[in-house]
């Protein structure tokens, strides 16, 4: 048995499903026999460890989430700016969750990492459709949400080739080098998800989509976005909580609102109706960052918001 114990779970994993902590030889078999006919991965378990990350790369963008598995599912996403980790975890971070998005070919994963003597191990890192709702999210819903605005709308689809093995997996170009761990992160090839992409990606970002934190601001501000909050939590939640969750949610979006979005002068929103009972909404603001007003319309219905469509002030 490892030192330290094990970890057994579904090769997928999803939701904790599956997960047990292997302390003996009978435990293992004993969990591999309930397993029935799932695949199965066994893993050293990293323990003890201070802290636990989500690392949700969108492309090239990066997001390191703080995660504690011990709290109710709605709070297990620890809210608050990534300030736990320092510039040099947060290069060995952005390069671990890059390079495993490129060797399987995938835009959006979520790669969880433990800290134990100030070293990164990767413990589940395959999640190509990771938890993306409102109610486990909320703080950071809005750089989820901004992420993926930003990954459509500045990397269209195009064709990819990708080296793969004779039994089909990707190749792996870092361990061909000689890379066998995160310390050697520097030295893995930069694939188009990394610097390049990047680079692609911020200037794309600038050129089209420079008003993209000001609009994000502006919507999860407004009823919209509230009545929006509120529909996810009454499919999901008991009627009895609904209410108050919906409160909770957007009261963490208006957290970070206050503490990240980009700051500005407000100006008074203006509200004119149209026919067939659609509304068109009318917001300016100045924005510092472009130093101009800036003009917001949106068209649609209160019950189903459309996308917000940003105009140049005149």
């Amino acid at each position: 048995m490892m030192s330290g114990g094990a970890v057994i779970t579904t090769i997928y994993g999803g939701g904790w499903v599956g997960v047990t902590k292997i302390d003996d030889e009978d435990a293992l078999r004993d969990a591999y026999d309930k397993s029935g006919k799932k695949v199965m991965q066994l893993q050293q378990a990293i323990l003890p460890f201070d802290l636990f990350v989500r690392c949700v790369g969108l492309g090239p963008q990066i997001r390191v989430v703080r995660y504690d598995p011990s709290a109710p599912l709605h709070g297990r996403y620890v809210p608050g700016k990534p300030d736990f980790v320092n510039a040099a975890e947060t290069s060995v971070l952005r390069d671990m969750t890059l390079t495993i998005n490129s060797f399987f070919g995938w835009d959006f994963n979520s790669c969880e990492s433990l800290r134990r003597n100030g070293t990164f191990h990767p413990i589940d890192f395959a999640n190509p459709c990771p938890d993306s709702q409102v109610t486990s999210l909320h703080y950071h819903f809005r750089g989820s949400s901004k992420r993926t605005s930003a990954g459509r709308s500045s990397s269209p689809p195009r064709a990819r080739r990708c080296a793969r093995t004779s039994s089909g997996i990707p190749s792996s170009p870092s361990r061909r080098r000689g890379c066998p761990s995160v310390r050697r992160s520097p030295a893995m090839p930069r694939s188009p998800t990394s610097a390049t992409k990047r680079r692609a990606s911020r200037s794309s970002a600038g050129k089209h989509l420079a008003h993209l934190d000001e609009i994000a601001w502006e919507f999860f501000g407004d009823p919209i976005a509230k009545d929006a909050v509120h529909q996810k939590v009454k499919a999901l939640y008991p009627a009895h909580e609904v209410e108050s969750f919906t409160d909770h949610f957007f009261g963490q979006i208006q957290d970070w609102r206050e503490k990240e979005g980009p700051q500005r002068k407000r100006a008074v929103v203006v509200f004119q109706s149209s026919s067939g009972g659609r509304v068109k909404q009318i917001g300016k603001w100045h924005s510092d960052r472009l130093q101009q007003e800036i003009q917001l319309v949106r068209w649609g219905t209160f019950r189903h918001p459309r996308a917000p469509l940003p105009h140049r002030g005149r």
